[in-house]
Order: C-alpha cells, then sequence, then structure tokens
C-alpha cells in the first residue's frame, strides 16, 4: 500500500509541493485548516486484501495556521498512528509553534520537560 502525504496552507506558501507529488490543500483560514485536517484525517483507501487504512501518512501544516488549532481539535487530531501532523514554518518563517507542540508531546511522554 503506498500512503499520501498533504500539505495544508495558504496557496503561495504550498503550492510550490506540487512538484515534490505532495497533495496540496491551499486553505484561507485557521479554520478552514482545522476542517481540512479533520477531513484528510479521515480519508482512506482500500489495500489489495481489502481492508481500509488511512489515505495519508503525513499531512504538514503551516506553523501560521497550525497556531490556531484548539487542544480539542490537537486532541482528535493526534488520534492514531496517522497521520502524522507535522508543522512547518511557512514562508514567513518559524512562529515557535513546532518547538512548542514538540515540548508539549515530550512533557506528557515523560513527565518533565527535558527540551529546555
Amino acid at each position: 500500500m503506498k500512503y499520501k502525504t498533504a500539505i495544508v496552507g495558504a496557496r503561495d506558501a504550498v503550492a510550490v509541493f506540487t512538484l515534490l507529488g505532495v497533495d496540496i490543500v491551499p486553505v484561507e483560514s485557521e479554520v478552514q485548516a482545522v476542517e481540512e485536517l479533520l477531513r484528510l484525517k479521515k480519508e482512506t483507501q482500500t489495500d489489495e486484501n481489502g481492508r481500509e487504512h488511512n489515505a495519508y501518512a503525513i499531512i504538514f501544516i503551516t506553523e501560521d495556521l497550525a497556531g490556531g488549532i484548539s487542544p480539542d481539535d490537537e486532541k482528535k487530531l493526534a488520534k492514531g498512528a496517522l497521520p502524522a501532523i507535522i508543522p512547518l514554518p511557512s514562508h514567513q518563517g518559524s512562529t515557535g509553534y513546532g518547538m512548542q507542540r514538540l515540548r508539549r508531546i515530550v512533557e506528557r511522554a515523560v513527565g518533565s520537560d527535558i527540551l529546555q
């Protein structure tokens, strides 16, 4: 089975990723970005044995939009192993969201912030 990769972000920030074979999902707001992330997470494909699996293994999202994901939506998106949702700096640069998110994940896993 071949998984897909997508990127969610402003059209001018994500358009170049089509050259890499990544599905682009242009959005104009944080609300729309969350809706698209949830839609992509639910998308499935059937393997050669007739079993359904997530269609996407990795979904990138630009940090400027990822910062608007509510804690409740973040929990919904974190359920299950796939897809991995990875924040990337946008064409405007890093907001620090990716590092903050990594700190929260590590702190939950080991009980303290070891990335200080």
